[in-house]
């Protein structure tokens, strides 16, 4: 049975994920933009994302039960030539965490990149030491392809990135 959606993000949305874009459990774990953020940014990257569909898509995961939005999916720098995406995913809500959302959030948008836009491979790059990530990825079919060494400088430290893949004749819907 179903316990969340994906949806369309609107600037209603951008109250809470600026919060969990300044939060350092998101930013800390991530390779991702390192720098506070502030409106005029979260409203750029909005404007950004709401009006062109290519070469990035987020999704809101939202609670069936409650609609209430819990996390972000991102396939972002969908090439239609290569028939690729890059993947990224979180739950923003410490509440939500652990309960098998984000399994099923990624399940539903493979699917979605898979079926509906008609790509052949989904991506990405994973921090190494983020064991909790590296476990859902693999759960919804993620492979690991290789190691980029060193390449993320996160708190005065340099972290190796894994990268991973799903392609369409491995994803089971």
């Amino acid at each position: 049975m179903k316990k969340i959606r994906l949806r369309a993000l609107t600037k209603k949305d951008i109250e809470k994920t600026i919060i969990w874009h300044n939060t350092s459990d998101i930013s800390d774990l991530y390779a991702g933009h390192p720098f506070p953020v502030n409106r005029e940014m979260e409203e750029l990257w909005y404007n950004k994302i709401l009006t062109s569909n290519f070469p990035t898509t987020v999704f809101g995961i939202e609670l069936i039960n409650e609609p209430e939005l819990i996390g972000l999916v991102i396939l972002k720098n969908i090439s239609m030539i290569n028939k690729e995406s890059e993947f990224a995913i979180y739950i923003g809500e410490d509440k939500h965490k652990g309960k098998g959302y984000s399994t099923e959030a990624c399940k539903q948008a493979l699917s979605f990149a898979f079926l509906k836009l008609g790509l052949n491979r989904v991506f990405l790059k994973v921090i190494e030491k983020n064991q909790i990530a590296i476990n859902l990825y693999k759960k919804c079919g993620f492979v690991e392809e290789g190691l980029l060494r060193k390449s993320v400088f996160k708190n005065g430290v340099f972290e190796n990135e894994i990268i991973m893949s799903v392609l369409i004749d491995e994803f089971n819907v």
